[in-house]
């Protein structure tokens, strides 16, 4: 396998190429990153030229925090997965990597996904990070 030399998309690269080869290699019958819905909790900047995939911090917030904050959140609202932006984005920054646990899948496009948005959310095997 041929991967970037920039450290982030490097580690990026392997777990959506690599790691679902290896597995199918294994004989998983489902290789691929497991695929999540959540709730941006930040504003996501799109790239016009290509889709990216923007590190974050999948948890589940406690429902009264929730509830307490949005009066008329319903409870399934509450009990949904929030994506939290692990900051700067460049492919160069190890410190984006530090505590993230899934990478949001930004479509190419212009302007940006706003916060409270459904995204889909790919999880990343191995993290340093906890729900």
């Amino acid at each position: 396998f041929g991967l970037p030399g920039n450290p982030v998309s490097s580690y990026v690269t392997f777990n959506l190429v690599v790691v679902p080869a290896l597995r199918k290699l294994a004989g998983w019958q489902k290789p691929l990153l497991k695929r999540l819905s959540a709730i941006t909790a930040d504003e996501i900047k799109m790239d016009p030229k290509r889709p990216e995939y923007h590190r974050v911090i999948l948890s589940l917030p406690k429902a009264e925090a929730f509830a307490y904050s949005d009066p008329g959140a319903s409870e399934a609202s509450a009990l949904a997965l929030v994506a939290k932006s692990t900051g700067f984005q460049r492919s160069s920054r190890l410190l984006s990597l530090r505590d993230a646990n899934a990478l949001v899948e930004v479509p190419k496009g212009s302007g940006s996904i706003p916060a409270g948005s459904r995204v889909s959310c790919l999880l990343l095997p191995v993290s340093n990070a906890t729900f």
